[in-house]
């Protein structure tokens, strides 16, 4: 228990931090609800993705951390280095469906609970400018000439993370992995870093900061589409109602444009389920899965819920552009669960970086080569975790 932590009062460590992502307002309401109920407070910590990921694997050994912590499902991968708790799958069978289950199990055992699906990326298309959604990368590129003659951008893209890299790469058929480990050396990369030089190059494609500047300029109008995360919905239909439309990243040479997904669950470090608290744990884990909850995840920031009921209402009532972002849930390949996806992120961000100025193959040969580095880092940190080595 951490210095100064109240008996009656629980922790969790989230990302929920940009402007754009609103799932803040439910996680704080929830935590609320939990308190009045139940009287334990529940003290809500907002981190980088970055930070939330390295304080986690570097968690100290007297169990001064988290109780638990909200994340993407590919940190549950961090099982060893965070000793999170075992989660008892039969008790969520029914109640989570069964490809969210899937997102956090490691060898068939569970090591979270899902609480929200999602994490893939889609189109975001301003209607004003694209009065027809663009199916294939010909049709958007058909449109930029009028819409740059009238200083609008066509699409926008944060190209400073890996992750809004995978479509390309897919549509090239492409996958950051292959047998265990990250391949980043392929054709299929450079023929995806090719072909975003070349829309970088004609003004096509802007590369902006995906937490700020992607999200002003197209809420403004200055840009036409935008690829971002579903999780950015909620925010983007605040801002511009009915002019927004939620599409399919365009294919390109009729090769459709694959991203990855995940869930986003709850975790439990240092085996808090075991800990006085994990009754108060798993009350909090199973009031998250509530239809009570699950609604407010639904209605209040627009998230695609982990619970079998709620998905089947939001398939049966939601508005068209709910119903895409489910459709393009279900049209995503699951992010890999591997402690060496790290390397593949930090690998493809040092290509990406370095793509105006070196160019594809170079870029291509620099992500491969960090990955690589960061490879046998992550395989050093497994071996000490074996020898109980410690990271505080």
């Amino acid at each position: 228990m951490s210095a100064g932590r109240k008996i009656e009062e629980l922790v969790i460590w989230h990302e929920f931090d940009g402007p754009g992502d609103t799932s803040v307002e439910v996680l704080e309401e929830i935590g609320r609800m939990y308190e009045a109920r139940c009287g334990i407070r529940v003290r809500a910590e907002a981190m980088s993705i970055a930070d939330l990921g390295r304080r986690l694997t570097r968690l100290p050994e007297d169990g001064t951390g988290p109780d638990m912590a909200m994340v993407p499902s590919d940190m549950a991968n961090y099982w060893e280095a965070a000793r999170l708790s075992e989660v008892d799958a039969e008790a969520l069978e029914g109640i989570a469906t069964a490809s969210a289950l899937d997102t956090m199990r490691i060898g068939g055992r569970l090591f979270g609970v899902p609480v929200l699906m999602g994490n893939h990326l889609v189109l975001y298309v301003n209607k004003t400018h694209y009065p027809e959604l663009p199916q294939d990368w010909e049709e958007l590129e058909r449109e930029a000439l009028r819409l740059r003659e009238a200083g609008i951008i066509p699409l926008g893209i944060d190209l400073g993370q890996a992750y809004n890299f995978i479509p390309f790469l897919t549509a090239f058929g492409g996958w950051p992995m292959e047998e265990g480990r990250v391949s980043l050396d392929t054709d299929a990369v450079e023929q995806a870093l090719a072909f975003l030089r070349r829309g970088l190059a004609s003004g096509k494609i802007a590369s902006l900061d995906g937490a700020t500047t992607l999200l002003e300029r197209f809420s403004e109008g200055h840009i036409g589409a935008i690829v971002t995360g579903e999780w950015i919905y909620n925010y983007l239909n605040r801002r511009l109602g009915d002019r927004l439309a939620v599409s399919a990243i365009p294919a390109i040479g009729g090769r459709r444009a694959v991203s990855m997904c995940s869930s986003i669950g709850l975790i439990f470090p240092c085996g808090s389920l075991s800990s006085p608290r994990g009754a108060a744990l798993r009350a909090y884990a199973a009031f998250m899965l509530s239809d009570e909850c699950q609604r407010l995840w639904s209605d209040r920031v627009q998230r695609i819920p982990a619970s079998i009921a709620a998905l089947q209402q939001i398939e049966s009532a939601g508005s068209a552009n709910k119903r895409r972002l489910i459709e393009q849930l279900r049209a995503s390949r699951p992010m890999p669960v591997s402690p060496y996806m790290i390397a593949g992120w930090v690998g493809m961000e040092e290509g990406l970086r370095r793509l105006p100025e070196d160019g594809a193959a170079l870029a291509r040969a620099a992500m491969q080569e960090r990955a690589r580095a960061v490879m046998a880092e992550v395989d050093d940190y497994v071996d000490q975790l074996k020898k109980g080595a410690s990271f505080v």
